[in-house]
């Protein structure tokens, strides 16, 4: 009987805090500092005419300035690059430093050097003025460039969940250009987010249409980000 009622409280218990966690609400900003680093580890799988090309980078960011409104700019610069083709594989340049400036929501303001406007649509995350709860919805059309189309992405908070040790929220993220006759790219996947600092720790997306300096024509594949420090 004893053993019976511990079970019971430990159901009520790990239900009443499962309950807390899907109705609690979060003010999502980003909070970071200068100085700070953020490493991710990036995979891409890639479509190459039907043959499958896996790149992955390690990609660090670092915080260079927080400005009075809280804008923060980003230097990202690459390393251990590495295109794998079949059983060949081939060091992949890493390219120079670049730096992007987000507004302090998350939302793309400025992009400096070689960064491709496309992609960083996939570090844009363009929170909600409001707290945001499980279930929420909000979506955002923004240009990345005066050169690209407008690009409308939508979100949801489909989940809490722990990412190492990392209280985040998992957000779905579906996005497309507007004018798909120059650039038909879509996206569509999750990314998880830091509850305190609202940093991405994780970052899972099918791609679709991807205009990637260097490549012959759009790609199509999947890529994978994760924090690793």
């Amino acid at each position: 009987m004893r053993q019976r009622r511990m079970w019971s409280f430990l159901v009520v218990a790990s239900l009443s805090a499962l309950s807390l966690a899907w109705t609690q609400e979060y003010t999502l900003r980003v909070n970071v500092k200068e100085g700070e680093t953020y490493k991710y580890k990036m995979t891409m799988d890639i479509d190459f005419g039907g043959q499958l090309v896996v790149f992955s980078v390690t990609i660090i960011n670092k915080v260079v300035k927080v400005d009075s409104e809280g804008n923060y700019t980003i230097e990202s610069t690459q390393e251990n690059g590495l295109v794998k083709f079949g059983d060949q594989e081939m060091p992949a340049p890493g390219g120079l430093p670049t730096k992007t400036t987000f507004r302090p929501n998350g939302s793309l303001l400025k992009m400096e050097g070689e960064n491709n406007p496309a992609a960083g649509s996939f570090n844009s995350m363009n929170y909600p003025d409001k707290p945001v709860k499980v279930g929420d919805k909000w979506e955002h059309e923004y240009q990345p460039s005066k050169e690209s189309p407008k690009i409308k992405v939508e979100y949801e908070v489909v989940g809490f969940e722990k990412v190492n040790e990392i209280d985040t929220l998992k957000i779905r993220v579906k996005g497309k250009s507007l004018d798909e006759s120059q650039m038909p790219m879509s996206f569509d996947g999750h990314t998880w987010v830091d509850t305190k600092t609202g940093m991405m720790v994780r970052t899972t997306m099918a791609i679709k249409g991807l205009p990637v300096q260097g490549a012959p024509a759009p790609i199509d594949g999947t890529m994978r980000m994760e924090l690793v420090k």
